[in-house]
């Protein structure tokens, strides 16, 4: 019986070193376990405190930068950094708020925000291993400010009504960039119902009238900067010498061609199956306008299109149109620059093929795209028309597919009226666009 009982004994003993061990194992994955993930929920924390309160002082930077520049001057963009952090629980104690960066990839950036958030969460069963303080910390930066960006349209006027318009159905607008709107005007953009535009954003400085937004496809910000115009300080072209169309006439048959050359032209109006090939440089239009109707075609590669007096712009034949601008000198870039003293209009209507690859430039006047006819590619059969006039007619013909400018508009107002379907594949307009988010 003694035996037996020092051997139980001996069982006992190498049981309880096992116990302890194991015991140690146990604490230690309890300490892993419950104080692991109280650190990662902190830090969790700490980082969705430090990324709202970045933002909140973020949109303060840029609610105000048109007056600071980016700069905290009155302290309200710090002021709602820490706010947004107390309202996560964080002490002022625990937050520093660094107006600009003094770290990372934007240090000493005006327009953006560091915020830092520095914690020491309580430990639990890892006191047993170690009393080091424990911290926690989170960093975020964000920017509240301007950015470059491309756009494709540029609407000037700086008060008007619906200065950004697309009436009635099928009427569209797709840009390769953005489409800027200076009118603080409440209702400066207008897309009618059945209308839609598609652009990477669409910045305007006043407002857009009721249901416009549903038929944008883009970012949309309002309340934003003017754009100021790029060739605000653009001198006019200088008048070359004196010509008329018909001194470079020839006719075959039926058909008369015009092989101008640049210079001063009263006016230059073409109609029927008329065919206009310009030479490179600087068209000067005094007063009687710039007409293409009927059949006739132009091709001109290397200009620019100066017109001033009381007619404007009006192209409304079913042939081919091709301008491309000069690729130097003063009007590098410019296909069509419309006087800035005048308000006539830009106007572009039935055409089958337009194919402008430089800017339309027209800061005093409005540009508009007009066609009246059924587009029969839409599959819309039950297509109604809002007055007799706009009826389409036998003689009428929409745009093509291949309608496009390939540079950009820069223009008073711009119009895309009812049927008229335009892209404009350029985004040679500089320009800023708000910009608010977590960077860092």
């Amino acid at each position: 019986m003694t035996k037996k009982s020092n051997s139980a004994s001996r069982r006992r003993g190498a049981i309880i070193p096992f116990v302890a061990v194991m015991l140690v194992v146990v604490l230690g994955l309890a300490a892993l376990s419950v104080d692991g993930g109280n650190l990662y929920l902190e830090r969790r924390n700490t980082q969705v405190a430090a990324d709202a309160s970045a933002d909140a002082a973020a949109i303060e930077l840029l609610a105000n930068y048109a007056s600071n520049g980016g700069v905290d001057s009155d302290g309200k963009a710090r002021d709602a950094a820490l706010f947004l952090a107390a309202e996560h629980g964080y002490k002022a104690s625990s937050v520093i708020v660094n107006i600009p960066p003094k770290s990372g990839s934007f240090v000493g950036k005006n327009g953006y925000v560091e915020v830092l958030i520095k914690t020491n969460p309580p430990r639990f069963f890892s006191k047993i291993f170690s009393h080091k303080e424990q911290v926690v910390n989170s960093r975020s930066v964000a920017g509240g400010t301007l950015i470059a960006t491309k756009a494709s349209v540029l609407v000037l006027d700086p008060k008007s009504k619906n200065s950004l318009k697309l009436k009635g159905k099928s009427s569209s607008l797709e840009v390769g960039g953005d489409i800027i709107v200076n009118s603080k005007n409440k209702k400066a953009v207008e897309v009618s119902k059945k209308a839609q535009v598609k652009a990477e954003h669409v910045l305007v400085t006043g407002g857009l009238s009721k249901n416009s937004k549903r038929n944008i496809d883009g970012e949309v910000s309002t309340g934003v900067t003017p754009t100021q115009d790029p060739f605000a300080s653009l001198p006019i072209p200088t008048k070359g010498i004196t010509l008329k169309a018909d001194d470079f006439k020839t006719v075959v048959g039926k058909s008369s061609t015009f092989n101008l050359e640049p210079g001063t032209y009263k006016e230059l109006k073409f109609d029927k199956d008329d065919t206009v090939i310009m030479a490179r440089g600087i068209y000067y239009v005094d007063g009687g306008g710039f007409e293409f109707k009927g059949d006739s075609t132009l091709n001109a590669a290397g200009v620019t299109i100066y017109n001033t007096g009381k007619r404007g712009f009006k192209i409304s034949t079913k042939g081919n149109v091709s301008v491309s601008p000069p690729t130097s000198g003063p009007y590098q870039g410019i296909s069509l620059f419309q006087d800035s003293a005048k308000k006539t209009k830009v106007e572009f209507s039935k055409q089958f093929h337009l194919d402008i690859s430089g800017i339309i430039y027209a800061p005093n006047s409005e540009v508009k795209f007009k066609n009246s006819t059924i587009d029969i590619d839409s599959g819309d059969e039950d297509a109604d028309w809002d007055s007799e006039e706009d009826e389409p007619t036998e003689d009428d013909s929409g745009y093509g597919d291949d309608t496009s400018i390939g540079a950009a508009i820069i223009s008073a107002k711009l119009t895309i009226d009812k049927k008229a379907r335009l892209t404009i594949q350029g985004t040679d307009i500089a320009a800023l666009r708000p910009f608010i988010g977590v960077v860092e």
